[in-house]
């Protein structure tokens, strides 16, 4: 049975997949005029970033609390195998197409090192960016919140400039894409600093809690009403900044996560096999919506739709089974993994 917290991130996560999923089928559709503004489901990214902050900060930071340290070789193990041997194994099937179709073309070497987002191009996995942001911030939390728990009164000037960070670098235009982890890490960060608020600052994250049903309100309208300037152009809707989204999705998340009450409310059915299975959904609808585009273009796009679906789930059961759950069991066979 799923638990009461489990919910809540369950359903948000299977609500970021099927956003994602949604704007890649509407791009591999041909993106008609009256479908394009779903195409903004590519937030949807941005959403399993505040997720990610959120799960993993919160785990971290309790370690730090009850500790006065954090097992970072532990939290590293139980992360890569969590998600290298998946991704492995789709680039590795991808390099394989690369070598048959284009083999007078070099393999690029940067997508087993997690450096794909900072080169000019991404000339196929292209959804392996995201990847990318979430393999740094990985790298990068654990040691954070050890820092920032052993320099006292000025940690809380660092994580504002560090929250901020992001959105001035995208202003001053210190970036080759937006894909690049310096100016796209808002939503992890934004998830750490929900987590960290809950579990340090009790009156803080009460009072967030109290204005949760409004903040997530008006997230709610500020994010549909995206979609609304995209279908109706005359609305004069402004375009949101990256940074915008994050705290959209955060207000979004603050306010499922804000009681026990509302979090046992959150229970859909079907949005837990979702979410478990959003990782190897994520690696591999591509894969459907390649072959979809090339051999069911004329179809309707609702039956385009679910067929895009059907395959996806398809494949991602396959992956989730014989790689991703396999080694995500075998985590618990290392001594360093035992709790604290």
């Amino acid at each position: 049975m799923t638990s009461i917290r489990e919910n809540s991130i369950d359903l948000l996560r299977a609500c970021a997949i099927a956003l994602v999923i949604t704007a890649h089928t509407v791009l591999a559709y041909g993106a008609p005029p009256n479908l394009a503004p779903l195409q903004l489901g590519g937030t949807g990214v941005d959403l399993f970033f505040v997720l990610s902050g959120w799960l993993l900060g919160g785990q971290l930071s309790r370690e730090y609390m009850r500790t006065g340290a954090i097992n970072l070789q532990r939290f590293w193990v139980r992360r890569w195998m969590r998600t290298l041997p998946a991704y492995y194994a789709v680039l590795t099937l991808t390099f394989l197409q690369q070598l048959i179709t284009y083999p007078e073309k070099p393999l690029r070497l940067d997508y087993l090192a997690f450096l794909q987002n900072y080169a000019d191009t991404l000339p196929y996995f292209s959804v392996s960016w995201s990847l990318c942001v979430e393999e740094h911030f990985y790298l990068l939390i654990g040691p954070a919140i050890i820092f920032l728990g052993a320099i006292g009164r000025w940690r809380w000037g660092i994580v504002a400039l560090l929250l901020a960070a992001p959105f001035i670098f995208r202003q001053l235009g210190w970036y080759g894409s937006l894909e690049e982890t310096h100016v796209r890490i808002d939503g992890c960060m934004l998830g750490v600093a929900l987590a960290v608020c809950r579990d340090r600052l009790p009156k803080a994250w009460n009072a967030l809690a109290k204005m949760a049903p409004a903040l997530a309100g008006t997230a709610l309208l500020l994010y549909l009403g995206s979609y609304a300037g995209r279908w109706f152009p005359s609305l004069g809707m402004p375009r949101l900044d990256i940074g915008a989204y994050a705290v959209i999705f955060a207000s979004i998340l603050l306010f499922a996560n804000r009681s026990p009450g509302i979090q046992s409310k959150l229970y859909v059915p079907g949005s837990r096999y979702i979410a478990l299975r959003a990782y190897s959904l994520y690696l591999l609808h591509p894969e459907v919506l390649a072959l979809l585009k090339r051999f069911g273009g004329d179809l309707p796009f609702p039956l385009f739709y679910a067929i895009a679906w059907a395959g996806s789930c398809l494949l991602a059961e396959a992956l989730y089974r014989m790689i991703e759950k396999p080694f995500m069991d075998a985590r618990d066979r290392f001594k360093f993994e035992m709790s604290r």
